[in-house]
């Protein structure tokens, strides 16, 4: 699959009237195939030096994946946060939070979309209509902590083969 994968790439970041690859509802499978041989690819690129990763995701690095790999921005994060996670030092308290929170804020984003509907449905609903369509935040939190951990999990994965290759 790798394999398979990098030659695809290879024809396709060739052609300057490609401007970024994507796959239409890709398996879960395919998503942990692509974000290893992506994360491959983007450890070798300039923006995504250790000291950038330290510096947060950037425009720069959304910029020379989709120039140089033809990765578009939010295959780009995913990778930036394998690879952050790769340059985090786990033993060290604060350094390792600051990522956690860095991924988990992107993972909030749709829940704050729901957050301004959530508003707009209380001027129109009842109040006994409103209470069972709502998340408490616990339960979003505890939704969110799941995500994050199984997240982690496959970026350590990725991380461990990388290594290996």
């Amino acid at each position: 699959g790798v394999q398979l994968l990098q030659t695809v790439d290879k024809f396709y970041v060739k052609n300057p009237r490609v401007l970024d690859i994507t796959v239409e509802e890709p398996s879960a499978d395919f998503l942990k195939l692509r974000d290893y041989v992506d994360a491959l690819d983007c450890r070798n690129l300039s923006a995504f030096s250790p000291e950038n990763l330290r510096s947060g995701f950037s425009d720069k690095m959304v910029q020379q994946a989709r120039d140089e790999l033809k990765i578009n921005k939010l295959q780009c994060r995913r990778v930036y946060e394998i690879l952050r996670l790769r340059v985090t030092d786990l033993s060290n308290a604060e350094e390792y939070k600051a990522y956690r929170l860095e991924v988990k804020n992107r993972l909030n984003i749709p829940f704050q979309k729901e957050k301004a509907d959530m508003e707009k449905l209380k001027r129109l609903l009842k109040p006994e209509e409103l209470t069972a369509t709502q998340q408490t935040q616990q339960e979003r939190m505890q939704y969110l902590d799941q995500v994050y951990q199984e997240l982690e999990a496959h970026y350590k994965k990725t991380i461990e083969k990388m290594t290996a290759s």
